[in-house]
């Protein structure tokens, strides 16, 4: 094997033109794939990181909705316990109010009832006062008389009471 100065000249040009070649044809599109490549990950790598936030953001507004759903529904519940106490204090005031009026109604018909009693009860014990006076007499007493002494007996019952 001899070595030629003509054969290494022309080994390096060939070895230069593959170089050359395969640069021109094999790494700048493969570098561009690549680098193409690259920036399609960053692209859906920051796409992914705005979907995050973005569902983040979603949970927190959802998660404040759902707080002031439930402070909501206790504020009605408070409200609506609020307006039944206070219905039942109402209902109750009346019925108080509806026993008290019906006790004092039902006092004033036994006072009445016991006036017209006490006054019947007068008349018939002057009646029959006034018979036995006759009977005792002997004789009968008219109308004039027969008042006086009615009143007269109704004022000392009164006045014995």
């Amino acid at each position: 094997m001899e070595l030629h100065v003509s054969t290494i000249i022309i080994s390096m040009i060939n070895f230069l033109v593959l170089v050359f070649l395969l640069k021109k044809f094999l790494y700048g599109p493969i570098c561009g794939m690549l680098d193409a490549r690259k920036e399609e990950v960053v692209n859906n790598l920051n796409q992914a990181e705005e979907a995050k936030n973005e569902a983040q953001k979603l949970k927190e507004d959802y998660q404040a909705q759902i707080k002031d759903a439930k402070n909501e529904a206790q504020e009605i519940i408070n409200k609506a316990t609020q307006i039944g106490e206070q219905t039942k204090n109402e209902i109750v005031a009346e019925a108080r109010e509806e026993a008290a009026k019906l006790t004092k109604k039902a006092q004033e018909e036994i006072s009445r009832e016991k006036s017209e009693a006490l006054n019947e009860l007068r008349s018939e014990v002057a009646n029959l006062a006034v018979l036995a006076a006759g009977k005792i007499v002997g004789k009968s007493i008219d109308v004039k008389d027969h008042e006086n002494m009615v009143n007269n007996f109704v004022k000392e019952v009164g006045e014995a009471k």
